[in-house]
């Protein structure tokens, strides 16, 4: 003969008709892991609960606990505590198994890591927080959530700190780096201008005497020498060149009258 549910364990929340009963089995893959999420959103009562936060702590995998978040089973328990936060509002107090129920979800959350979007899109961190601000002082679980609000509260702090030291390290870098691109700049302009002063030195001792300055050579020529040179050179006289010319021309016309007078007496 069945025994009688006890009326903790007929007490069921968001009055749904499709609840059921988790038998505990430890999970050690993904697929069992997706077959158990799916059923946990319809665990309306206390003991199916209870077993699902249970069978969740036992897992212990990282890899899975991970593929939990990946699939939204965080957001399932958020739910569950934001409908106990409610029943405490409304003047019921918890019984020992649905405050045994938040605590496992609050350890399964110190448990794994969540970032800063989980906690967002999850919601699970402002259910923790309205939860334990809806029981009294003295209450065990109250203290629990407020444990795990500050622990959280740091490790936001340290990841804000982080990427503020990430972009200030980002924005150093880059300063850096243009600062570098500078100083290379200046000395590549520096080594070419260098370069090319000794290129000039060398191509002004090493120049060819032909190219040398006209005025540096007549300079350095004595200025009596130079008259000398200049008063030997006269102008040519363009009709002494042509009256010369002319008399050559006749000259080799009369050599060439003989020779051929010469040839015609022989022949």
């Amino acid at each position: 003969m069945l025994k009688k549910k006890s009326k903790k364990d007929k007490k069921q929340y968001s009055n749904a008709e499709d609840s059921i009963e988790i038998s505990y089995e430890l999970i050690t893959s993904v697929p069992q892991l997706k077959n158990f999420i799916k059923k946990i959103p319809k665990c309306h009562t206390i003991s199916s609960r209870l077993t699902a936060t249970k069978i969740l702590l036992d897992m212990k995998n990282n890899e899975l606990y991970q593929k939990f978040i990946e699939l939204k089973g965080v957001s399932i328990l958020s739910n569950w505590l934001k409908e106990y936060k409610k029943s405490v509002q409304s003047g019921t107090d918890l019984t020992l198994d649905e405050e045994l129920i938040n605590t496992n979800i609050i350890y399964l959350c110190q448990q794994i890591h969540l970032s800063k979007n989980d906690l967002i899109n999850s919601k699970i961190g402002k259910n923790i927080n309205s939860l334990g601000k809806a029981l009294p002082e003295e209450s065990p679980l109250r203290k629990k959530c407020e444990e795990i609000i500050d622990k959280w509260k740091k490790m936001l702090e340290n990841e804000d700190n982080n990427e503020e030291n990430e972009e200030a390290n980002e924005e150093q870098a880059e300063q850096l780096k243009i600062n570098n691109n500078r100083e290379e700049i200046n000395n590549f302009n520096n080594n070419n201008n260098s370069f090319l002063n000794n290129k000039i030195k060398r191509n002004s001792h090493n120049a060819n005497p032909l190219l040398i300055n006209t005025n540096t050579i007549l300079n350095n020529i004595n200025p009596i020498v130079a008259n000398n040179a200049i008063n030997k050179i006269n102008p040519i006289n363009i009709k002494t060149y042509v009256k010369n010319s002319t008399n050559f021309f006749f000259s080799l016309l009369s050599k060439l009258k003989k020779n051929v007078i010469f040839l015609y007496n022989i022949i």
